[in-house]
């Protein structure tokens, strides 16, 4: 059976079964007393059968008609409740972006990107992802996130924008007791045959690497390859190597030594697709965020190489 010839009638059944009369029933719908008629006739004829009874005071619903208008309340109950879901569930996506990062980000810079989106604009709410430069790049073009965070920055493309937020000039880190922890600086032809220790081949830092040391001629051999800057940096502190890594700081146990090279560095940048729709204000406030002067970034530590 075609029910669309009578779906607009059901809800003059519905009001008639709740202010028990059609002149009520237009009044409660805002509608002329003759089309709730109509649309009771038409909904009659439909179905072959009278819903309602008539007598001198009025009407009021037959057994067929109170079958129905059950059936619709039902059915009006189950469309509100879809309904209530799906706006629920539009404006959960309107204020909730995605940002996929490498891993070397998830220290300083994310907590601070994310801080400073909640802060300007309360109730957003941020999915984050990161792994390997390789990875976050797929799940960016692939549209599985919103805002990618790497380094160095994305080819541009028509459809996307980049933003370039602070440069950043390697270290060389070595364990406290090598013989080169004591030097100022240290040039790249100084690594030579020394056990190196680096990221895996995925991930940007190692790619920054490796254009480095091949363009200064020197080759190293790596002893070990990790994902993630920290477990390097650990690796180098138990004197298992040296590792060409973004400043974090001297510890203890292992010493961080400027490299002498002006290309020893990383620019960190992040790419969005700035044709978004309005109704995603939490999008418009992220890319607001990275366009502009990264002052929430607080780097105030970023020095150039030194060049002696």
């Amino acid at each position: 059976m075609d029910l669309r010839p009578i779906l607009p009638t059901l809800p003059l059944l519905t009001a008639i079964a709740d202010t028990g009369g059609i002149s009520a029933a237009a009044d409660e719908l805002g509608v002329p007393q003759s089309t709730v008629s109509r649309g009771i006739a038409r909904l009659e004829h439909h179905l072959g059968t009278p819903l309602l009874d008539r007598d001198g005071r009025g009407v009021r619903l037959n057994p067929a008609g109170q079958e129905l208008t059950t059936a619709t309340r039902r059915a009006l109950d189950l469309i509100t409740e879809a309904t209530t879901h799906i706006r629920a569930d539009a404006t959960r996506r309107d204020n909730t972006v995605s940002i996929v990062f490498q891993n070397s980000l998830g220290r300083t810079l994310i907590p601070a990107l994310v801080k400073t989106l909640v802060t300007q604009r309360p109730g957003t709410h941020v999915n984050l992802r990161q792994g390997s430069r390789t990875y976050c790049i797929a799940e960016f073009t692939s549209g599985a996130a919103d805002a990618l965070l790497i380094s160095p920055p994305l080819d541009p493309t028509p459809n996307t924008q980049t933003a370039s937020l602070y440069t950043e000039h390697l270290v060389l880190a070595v364990p406290h007791t090598h013989h080169l922890a004591t030097h100022p600086t240290v040039h790249l032809h100084e690594l030579e045959g020394e056990p190196t220790l680096g990221l895996a081949p995925a991930y940007g830092l190692r790619n920054i690497t490796d254009t480095l040391l091949n363009h200064a001629g020197v080759r190293v051999t790596y002893a070990f390859e990790g994902e993630d800057v920290q477990t390097v940096r650990g690796l180098v502190a138990a004197g298992l190597g040296i590792a060409i890594l973004p400043p974090e700081g001297t510890t203890p146990d292992l010493t961080e030594i400027p490299i002498d090279n002006p290309h020893a560095i990383r620019e960190l940048a992040a790419t969005w697709r700035p044709h978004h729709t309005p109704r995603r204000p939490a999008l418009t406030a992220l890319a607001n965020i990275l366009q502009a002067e990264p002052t929430w970034l607080g780097r105030t530590n970023l020095q150039p190489p030194p060049t002696g």
